[in-house]
């Protein structure tokens, strides 16, 4: 079964979702919970086949009630109060002056999740266990009974791969939703 339209515009604007969240709150606990409630509310939305035109404010309007929601259940009425402000303003600018940057974003991290899919064996080793893993190049090395040089080299050639592939999907699906 397909995933519907706004499950899937969520999943890919998670991040600047939370940001705008953080952004309000300034607090990342906070933040992640009032996510999740945004996420169920547009789910909810999804089920009811609800059509957008413009996901971003949209998505933004249903976490700006939240987050007065979080304040007021809190008591904090100060902090909502504050959030029918200039401050909400400013924070809705930004992101939406900035909308285009953030497109680029989820385009290349799309890409990069692709391409990093199409790395096979060691090079894919090298990259999951530095990045994702975060282990050191000595910890690469012992668990794949390598020299700490050819793990830079076999990163090095990770890398450069990734950069390639990332530029050919860029060029190839611009702007691929």
């Amino acid at each position: 079964m397909a995933q519907p339209v706004l499950v899937k515009q969520f999943l890919e604007q998670r991040d600047a979702i939370l940001g705008f969240i953080f952004a309000l709150t300034r607090d990342y606990d906070a933040a992640e919970e009032i996510l999740q409630e945004v996420a169920l509310a547009i789910m909810e939305e999804a089920n009811k086949r609800t059509a957008v035109a413009h996901f971003p404010s949209w998505a933004q309007g249903i976490a700006r009630r939240r987050v007065a929601d979080h304040y007021r259940k809190r008591n904090r009425r100060h902090a909502v109060e504050q959030l029918s402000g200039s401050m909400t303003e400013v924070v809705c600018r930004a992101f939406e002056e900035n909308e285009e940057l953030l497109d680029r974003h989820q385009d290349r991290m799309k890409a990069l999740m692709e391409c990093i899919t199409r790395l096979s064996g060691r090079s894919r080793d090298v990259i999951v266990g530095f990045y994702q893993q975060r282990q050191s190049i000595q910890q690469l090395a012992e668990g794949l009974a390598w020299q700490a040089n050819s793990v830079k080299v076999a990163l090095s050639r990770a890398r450069k791969m990734l950069a390639d592939c990332i530029q050919v999907r860029l060029r190839t699906n611009p702007h691929e939703s």
